[in-house]
């Protein structure tokens, strides 16, 4: 018995979207069975059978129901249960003490996409490069970061999408990879650094685009061929059988020959599905074995602490004998 109580995981194993926030909602996979434990004001919107509690019931009792139905067994809970769920659990299966973490099973499940969840990924993908070439076609000197975000974030919703995450950094700020949106104003001669993040039909994709406005400061040209050829190198390295780690490495290896190795200080990138941030981890040492059907981020970058930074990201599937940028 598998029981899942983390919207995101509730919706992989059942395409509906649930958001109780403080309320419980669970899912119990009992083999090829499926059967919701819900708030009474959620009840319509999960597929029979479900066991269902009102406001100042115990959703324990539901729970405990649902776990009777599926007939006991191995009990494995989804990882992502918040402690106040978790409580509810522990009522209903009589202090448990017996149990496993389903994570590693989960996460190497939502690791490999569908055809359809790939090709949501990349119409999200495609509507981000043009929101990204839009916004950055109008910016104006003058104008803040937080108002190219706020424009940015309009574009998508009109598209349809969810935005996600969303950086605009001018400057000096671009070399802090994770600096959200302040009042800093773009001036002439600016790196521009656009990060979005948003999903298609629940599916994201995340990209980052770095520019020169009008002119840029020394070096950036040399920094922006070094982190582009870095992509290039990871991209090519991106193939089923490669583990995550050898694509990182291929990335730091081609910044070594200009000595820009030091300046990237992050991962090289990270899977894509129903959350921006999600298996494959594709980072230092990391062992996970690729196959056809991962999806993540490509995303290197050099960071020069109080002038600015580069980093350019695509978002790639795995599939036959490479990657595919989508």
């Amino acid at each position: 018995m598998l029981i899942l109580t983390s919207p995101v995981n509730i919706r992989y194993f059942s395409d509906v979207e649930l958001e109780t926030y403080e309320r419980f909602a669970a899912l119990l996979i009992c083999g090829s069975r499926r059967v919701f434990v819900v708030p009474k004001l959620e009840e319509g919107r999960v597929p029979g059978p479900a066991y269902v509690y009102s406001d100042g019931e115990d959703p324990a009792e539901a729970l405990r129901r649902a776990a009777q139905e599926c007939g006991g067994g191995e009990v494995e809970v989804d990882g992502r249960t918040t402690l106040r769920a978790w409580e509810v659990v522990r009522r209903a299966l009589g202090g448990i003490s017996t149990y496993k973490i389903a994570d590693e099973y989960i996460d190497g499940l939502r690791a490999v996409k569908r055809s359809d969840e790939v090709d949501r990924i990349a119409k999200a993908a495609q509507a981000i490069r043009e929101v990204i070439a839009e916004a950055y076609a109008e910016l104006s000197p003058g104008v803040p970061e937080r108002k190219a975000a706020a424009d940015i974030y309009l574009r998508l919703v009109e598209r349809g999408l969810r935005p996600g995450p969303i950086l605009v950094q001018f400057g000096e700020n671009t070399a802090l990879p994770h600096q959200g949106p302040t009042g800093r104003r773009l001036r002439e001669g600016d790196v521009v650094v656009i990060d979005v993040t948003a999903a298609y039909e629940g599916y994201y994709a995340d990209i980052t685009r770095t520019f020169a406005f009008r002119g840029g400061p020394p070096g950036f040209r040399e920094i922006y061929t070094a982190v582009s050829e870095a992509q290039a190198a990871a991209i090519a390295a991106a193939r089923p059988g490669v583990q995550a780690g050898d694509v990182d490495r291929a990335a730091r290896s081609a910044l070594m020959p200009r000595g820009l190795e030091r300046y990237f200080i992050h991962r090289t990138g990270h899977g894509l599905g129903l959350e921006f941030h999600e298996a494959p981890n594709i980072a230092p040492g990391e062992r996970y074995v690729l196959r056809s059907g991962n999806v993540f981020t490509v995303e290197p970058g050099v960071y020069i602490q109080g002038r600015f930074g580069v980093r350019i990201e695509d978002d790639v599937a795995l599939d036959g004998d490479g990657a595919r940028v989508l």
